[in-house]
């Protein structure tokens, strides 16, 4: 597979996608900035350990790669499908796109904040 098969897919596809249960949306962010806000039901898997020859068979689904803007997700999507996976995906904009989008997002960027010493 060559990079020009990974297709762009906008953030408004991906949640309908993932609303069918049609999709593995896998997040290749750190984990600090997982933590801090990502898209409820996506994977955590960063591109810092990310390999092709351990990324799991998943048949029967889409997977949609996504990070911050699009970039690293482009990336991981590119490596794994030089392992030879299809069906890849790259959400475009990444979590700014999903945010732009108007779709929710979770994580400790909504939680109170703590001033206990």
């Amino acid at each position: 597979m060559t990079e020009s098969q990974v297709t762009e897919v906008d953030a408004a596809t991906v949640k309908e996608w993932m609303d069918a249960r049609e999709v593995i949306l896998v997040d290749v962010r750190e984990a600090e900035e997982y933590d801090f806000e990502h898209v409820p039901g996506a994977v955590l898997l960063p591109l810092s350990f990310l390999d092709g020859d351990d990324f799991p068979p998943l048949t029967g689904k889409k997977v949609v790669f996504m990070c911050a803007v699009g970039k690293r997700s482009a990336a991981a999507a590119k490596q794994i499908s030089q392992a030879g996976f299809t069906n890849l995906y790259n959400m475009e904009g990444g979590l700014n796109g999903w945010r732009d989008a108007g779709l929710t997002t979770q994580g400790a960027r909504f939680e109170a904040e703590d001033y206990t010493i």
